[in-house]
């Protein structure tokens, strides 16, 4: 083996520590067997378990497209942007089923806190659910607070019951009482509880059992690394939850949480729509309170601009218009005939023809113009002073001043007839020009009067939907499968025992043989010496005896070795003696009993070879600094004898060239 210059070990060396575990394998044998019969034991008297599974599906309920569409186009909009149904993934819903608070109503719903066991034997037990022929109550703020849990052991015997509260099973006495007639109320350090007899209760029947009570928060952490809830595939909406228990304790717990969960969801729902009762309640009266001030704005708007409806009536102004421009061109025309009657009249000779419109109707006209050509047609044949054309020009006279005078009445009212239309004319245009304005303003209070109406239907529709919702017991959770137990129990927990004990086996076996080895710590091979003084011991060969015999025949005459007998054998310097004395050689021995008798028998040493047994192996530094720094030095060591540090911290400080270590048990056993 090689070695650095500190003396430390290049690497490490296993083979004391091999050679202990190789020498310890009836402890490992002992051991196996053990712990293999207690791991079987166990699995023989365990409660069975059994893999409980159920499974839930995730509905997304949303509304539908059809009924989006049959609504008007404001209300679609805010439809579509508002909260109702679920919209819920499966990861989101896993985080719920794994809620502190789900497992916490399962854990009340079904009184897991409190498990009742009874006592079959030294050391089995059967768990009662169901079964139980007592049970105990407290009110639920005690479940609630309990810092830590509490065990309550019942014997029943002769239809008396003796009864012992504990935190644990070799936990101090909280209470205790003996010959107690069920029910009857027990004191524990959280307050009284009621143990309370149930339909399995028989009098007549002699039973231990013992109560393991905790609080509803401890079991709902148990209940969390018990169960196991996952996605089985992501591509579906379905969660799987499974556990493993007591077969009807297990399908229990199952349907349990898959019930609280849904509740949990009820809870949130109604909820959220109680809260958006109360809001759109809220935002209804502020609504209508709006929608009255629109409407007075809308009536205040008609009553100041003394419009109905800006459209049609901007219509009618317009036609309005249309009819005094025309009525105003009639009237113009008019008054531009009675003009040109006038001024004919004025500016001729009194005899001119009058102008015959169409829109004038004036009989005496017709006449003046008839008595004018029936006088031009006596002028053409009538000579002065004829009767006749006297007498039709006395009738022309008369008439022309009459017409003058109708003309000049008939151009005043024509006039002001003229002015008022215009006048018509300015108020319709002025109306009509008027009109965009009012009609936007119009629009405007319209508009925000539907958006109102519209908000408003909106907001009792989502009111209606609320209170629907408060009633509907529905949850997004379709229960795909209850839960169920597979057919055969399930043993993997007794095969991780069997696991554990294998493990045990081989680990409490080699930690005891290493801890007597470091305990112990005796010289049982060169290996358990330095390395170097490992080098100088005789190996485990034939030629052992030999070798030593032949290492003595080597030293010079009348050589001194001292013999440090490590051994507690006194015999063993003589059995070395003469196992070299049947090689050839006789060495002289002489004992030493003290430091005296050694410093003597140095002084007295011959030429003859000699061996000085040093009298106290313990203290081989003080003797040997009476002897020559190259005196040979034999150590006898016989396995067992004698400890590691006593030996390498005795023979450490020698050079180990001078010693040679001997194996007595090896060296006599080739003998």
């Amino acid at each position: 083996m090689n070695h650095t210059e500190n003396n430390t070990p290049a690497t490490l060396d296993l083979r004391r520590y091999i050679r202990t575990l190789k020498r310890g394998w009836p402890i490992y044998l002992v051991s196996l067997l053990l712990m293999l019969g207690l791991a079987t034991y166990y699995a023989c008297n365990k409660q069975e378990q059994y893999k409980v599974v159920g499974q839930v599906l995730i509905e997304d309920e949303k509304e539908s497209t059809a009924g989006l569409r049959a609504m008007g186009g404001m209300t679609q909009m805010m439809r579509s942007f508002s909260l109702g149904g679920f919209s819920s993934s499966a990861d989101n819903e896993c985080a719920v089923l794994n809620s502190n608070d789900v497992r916490l109503r399962a854990v009340k719903t079904l009184g897991l806190n409190r498990i009742y066991v009874k006592k079959t034997g030294l050391l089995t037990k059967e768990l009662l659910y169901r079964n139980s022929p007592i049970r105990i109550e407290a009110p639920d703020t005690l479940f609630e607070t309990m810092p830590h849990g509490l065990r309550v052991d019942v014997s029943f015997h002769g239809g008396k019951a003796d009864i012992k509260v504990a935190k644990g099973r070799f936990s101090p006495i909280y209470w205790s009482t003996k010959g107690a007639t069920l029910p009857c109320e027990i004191s524990t350090p959280f307050g009284p509880m009621q143990v309370l007899k149930t339909a399995y209760y028989d009098a007549s029947k002699n039973m231990d059992m013992f109560v393991v009570v905790n609080s509803n928060q401890t079991m709902a952490v148990e209940l969390f690394r018990k169960t196991n809830v996952s996605v089985p595939d992501k591509k579906t909406d379905a969660i799987k939850l499974s556990i493993k228990d007591n077969r009807e304790r297990g399908i229990d717990i199952i349907n349990a949480l898959i019930a609280a969960y849904k509740e949990k969801r009820l809870d949130h729902r109604n909820e959220r729509a109680q809260t958006l009762v109360d809001q759109v309640n809220n935002r209804l009266t502020e609504l209508q309170g709006e929608l009255s001030e629109t409407e007075n704005r809308v009536t205040q708007f008609k009553q100041a601009n003394h419009v109905n409806n800006p459209a049609l009536e901007a219509q009618a102004w317009l036609r309005q218009s249309s009819q005094a421009q025309a009525e105003a061109a009639e009237a113009q025309s008019e008054l531009s005939v009675y003009e040109m009657i006038l001024n004919t009249l004025r500016n001729s000779d009194g005899y001119a023809m009058l102008p015959a419109l169409e829109g004038v109707k004036d009989p005496s006209v017709t006449q003046y113009n008839e008595l004018i050509i029936k006088r031009n047609t006596l002028m053409q044949s009538a000579t002065p002073g004829n009767a006749a054309l006297e007498t039709v020009e006395q009738q022309i006279k008369p008439l022309r001043e009459s017409i003058i005078k109708r003309a000049e009445k008939n151009i005043e009212a024509a006039k002001i007839k003229l002015n008022v239309i215009y006048s018509h004319v300015g108020q319709a245009q002025g109306k009509y020009n008027q009109m965009p304005g009012a009609e936007q303003q119009y629009y405007d209070l319209l508009r925000d009067r539907e958006l109102k109406n519209d908000l408003y239907v909106f907001l009792l529709e989502k009111k209606e939907n609320a209170l629907l919702m408060l009633n509907d017991n529905s949850t997004p959770a379709f229960v795909l499968d209850k839960a169920y137990s597979l057919a055969k129990p399930d043993h993997t927990k007794a095969i991780i025992v069997y696991v554990i004990a294998l493990l045990l086996a081989l680990l409490l076996p080699t930690l005891f043989l290493l801890w007597r080895m470091g305990r112990r710590d005796r010289v049982m091979e060169p290996c358990d010496l330095t390395p170097e003084l490992e080098q100088r011991a005789l190996s485990a060969t034939a030629d052992d005896v030999t070798a030593l015999t032949a290492q003595l025949m080597q030293l010079p005459q009348g050589a001194t070795v001292h013999v440090v007998n490590f051994s507690h054998d006194s015999s063993a310097v003589s059995s070395l003696v003469a196992a070299v004395t049947a090689q050839g050689l006789t060495p002289k021995v002489q004992f030493t009993s003290c430091l005296n008798d050694y410093v003597q028998a140095i002084a007295e040493a011959t030429d003859k070879q000699r061996w000085l047994v040093l009298p106290d192996a313990e203290h081989t530094q003080a003797y040997l600094q009476l002897a020559s720094d190259d005196a040979p030095v034999m150590a006898l060591i016989r396995p067992n004898d004698a400890t590691r540090k006593l030996v390498n911290n005795e023979l450490k400080r020698l050079d180990s060239e001078r010693c040679m270590i001997v194996f007595l048990d090896r060296l006599l056993a080739n003998e």
